[in-house]
């Protein structure tokens, strides 16, 4: 019996966390790598990425990629603080932005996570919580990055939560960056789940309990 894992391809850009092609032949060469890079980390993680398929992708030659970037390291560090801030600004914070009821929007963003709506194959799991996971106990400069996106995903979250005290429609006895903070946690947690199991219906009952706690969260 084979060991080996199934193969999994190179996965799509989401048309969503695309930007508008930009003017210059620079700057697309440089909007080339970053989302090329984010896809090969994404799908092999940091240290296996090779540039040579960064590079093939992209289309851009090496002295391109040097021009932009001193190293591999500088490229994966941008490349994925652009698809991180892209993909939690589309799914979690312009949503929660735009609401005094952040319970009701955060059961939403749950729901098109577990209906397969934001372009993430669940066989990858999520890329934040796969470079915590690689890169965080060896390379501090990572830790503090993935630190920092973190933070910021949290502190959205419980800004939301706070305005939802503020117009009555989360009870003013929550822990608003408690709760934010188990919130995040649990989207990771269920997430390298999902990486390892393979079983989507486990997103589902997670989802139900998670939707159970939030309307505690109700006033």
């Amino acid at each position: 019996m084979s060991h080996d894992p199934p193969h999994i391809p190179l996965p799509e850009f989401p048309p969503y966390l695309k930007r508008e092609r930009p003017a210059s032949r620079a700057e697309r060469t440089r909007q080339a790598l970053l989302e090329a890079a984010f896809l090969e980390i994404y799908l092999k993680g940091f240290r296996a990425a090779s540039l040579s398929d960064i590079l093939e992708v992209s289309g851009c030659t090496k002295g391109a990629l040097y021009h932009h970037f001193t190293d591999k390291h500088a490229l994966g560090l941008a490349a994925l603080g652009d698809a991180f801030h892209r993909f939690l600004d589309h799914n979690w914070y312009q949503p929660l932005a735009g609401t005094d009821d952040p319970v009701t929007e955060l059961r939403r963003i749950i729901e098109r996570h577990v209906n397969g709506e934001l372009g993430v194959d669940p066989r990858l799991g999520c890329p934040i919580n796969n470079l915590s996971q690689e890169m965080s106990p060896i390379d501090e400069e990572f830790r503090l990055f993935l630190s920092g996106v973190l933070a910021e995903w949290r502190g959205h979250i419980a800004d939301a939560l706070e305005r939802g005290k503020a117009a009555g429609t989360v009870r003013a006895d929550v822990d608003a960056e408690g709760v934010a903070a188990y919130i995040v946690a649990t989207h990771q947690g269920v997430s390298g789940m999902l990486k390892t199991t393979r079983d989507i219906s486990l997103a589902e009952k997670c989802a139900h309990s998670y939707f159970d706690y939030l309307e505690h969260l109700r006033a």
